[in-house]
């Protein structure tokens, strides 16, 4: 098997730069949007097969070395009691928003896997179809990502509600982060053991605190979440969206690797981050609107810089954007690719 990405994660030798990318199994790839025309987002996250589907198209169709299960972070919570809903205009939000203190309290943490075998069984399907070629990433929302969407009832401009409870109720936030890292540990491993290889927290509203508060209200919860997956022995990755200046905790929360967002410079986050762990990112997204050449150059300055890191992992700093061409897509991994094993 094809195990670069792995041994990055480790700080192994690798003989090239493995990459993938963030959103890879997304509208941008041609069966993934045929099929939307076909079902609801939802049902495709809900249907293993198509969900496997999806996940295997950017491996075969673009060469990246891993794959990333196709699912939605806010479908984690729906056996804790949320009500989860799509609309095609405004994407996934809860119909029963938490927030007050009798809303935290109606939620449970599920002692079964009930309510998210539909994952578990995509994460066989891809365990098999993937045994021999790239390892297979599983996911989930981070504590304070799966609060702002469950506080909020969908993503917000300004976190109104999520910011509300933290300061004027830090003991009603303090039991749902609690909830919601339990059930998290939980799925996780689940995935681990159905087959993922690696594992990414995604703390994808984490700039929303500034470094206080981060160390405050999310640092802990971060910590002891990857602390419930220890037993896991899969490399775990952290990845705090717009949280730059909060590097110096990042490097200290018990990951493998460490995500780095395009709003910071790849070399100063690798020197802040020291050689204790593995980075992956960073490329800026819109650069794949680019042609090939300039695609080329911008791969080239990101290698350069991942060069000091005790592992790299390229990657772009957020998703890759809706409209992106295929080969556009094709032509960054091959560059990659044939640039580091140069």
């Amino acid at each position: 098997m094809n195990d670069t990405f792995l041994r990055a994660c480790r700080g192994e030798p690798v003989d090239y730069t493995p990459v993938w990318m963030m959103r890879q199994a997304g509208r941008f790839m041609p069966r993934f949007a045929a099929i939307l025309k076909k079902m609801d987002f939802l049902t495709m996250c809900r249907t293993p097969e198509i969900a496997a589907e999806v996940t295997l198209e950017p491996v075969d169709a673009l060469g990246v070395d891993a794959a990333i299960l196709f699912s939605d972070i806010t479908t984690t919570v729906v056996p804790m009691g949320m009500d989860l809903k799509y609309a095609d205009s405004n994407g996934p939000y809860f119909s029963n928003p938490v927030r007050t203190e009798a809303d935290v309290g109606r939620l449970v943490v599920p002692q079964d896997d009930e309510g998210l075998m539909y994952v578990y069984d995509t994460v066989r399907i891809l365990a098999r179809e993937l045994a021999g070629r790239v390892p297979l990433i599983g996911f989930a929302g981070s504590p304070l990502a799966m609060a702002s969407f469950m506080i909020e009832g969908a993503m917000s401009r300004n976190y109104t509600g999520l910011r509300r409870m933290i300061f004027s109720n830090p003991a009603t936030f303090e039991l749902l982060m609690d909830k919601i890292r339990r059930h998290t540990a939980r799925y996780l491993c689940a995935q681990a053991k159905a087959g993922a290889q690696a594992l990414m927290l995604f703390d994808s509203f984490a700039g929303v605190l500034g470094p206080r508060d981060f160390r405050e209200f999310n640092l802990p919860h971060v910590r002891r979440l990857i602390q419930d997956l220890e037993g896991t022995g899969v490399p775990i990755i952290y990845f705090g969206l717009g949280a730059g200046g909060c590097l110096d905790q990042m490097r200290d929360c018990g990951a493998d690797v460490i995500g780095i967002d395009a709003g910071l410079d790849l070399g100063v986050a690798i020197r802040a981050l020291g050689n204790g762990v593995s980075v992956q990112g960073n490329l800026e997204p819109y650069v794949l609107f680019q042609d090939r050449d300039q695609i080329g150059r911008r791969v080239g300055e990101v290698l350069e810089q991942g060069k000091t890191a005790r592992g790299h992992i390229f990657n772009l700093g957020h998703g890759v954007p809706p409209g992106t061409p295929v080969d556009n897509a094709k032509a960054l991994v091959d560059a990659v690719h044939d640039q580091s094993r140069s």
